[in-house]
């Protein structure tokens, strides 16, 4: 990646805009929002943890809301592997639901 202007205003357009788009697996999203944070790394520009979390929060499908919510208020701090913890747990008990009424 080159350092360029147009790379890094690219990669945060990117990075801004990002929002997952119904149908596509959590962890495919995860992937390509943690690629873009690193390749916005590897051009030595960095976003705080807690900007981060947000960018990543806002760019979730609306059926993420209520946990984005519970995260966010009554806490002093967030961190980005809290909420990717979260919405791994989130997706698993998701898959194990549906696991459990197919097998029903």
């Amino acid at each position: 990646m080159t350092k360029s202007l147009a790379n890094m205003l690219y990669l945060k357009q990117k990075l801004y805009t990002l929002k997952m788009t119904i149908g596509k697996l959590l962890e495919d999203h995860l992937d390509d929002f943690n690629k873009i944070i690193l390749d916005l790394e590897n051009i030595e520009i960095t976003l705080e943890d807690e900007d981060q979390t947000l960018l990543l929060l806002r760019s979730l499908p609306n059926e993420f809301d209520n946990l984005s919510n519970t995260l966010i208020y009554g806490r002093d701090t967030l961190s980005l592997e809290e909420v990717q913890a979260a919405l791994f747990t989130k997706e698993s008990r998701r898959k194990s639901k549906s696991k459990g009424d197919q097998d029903a």
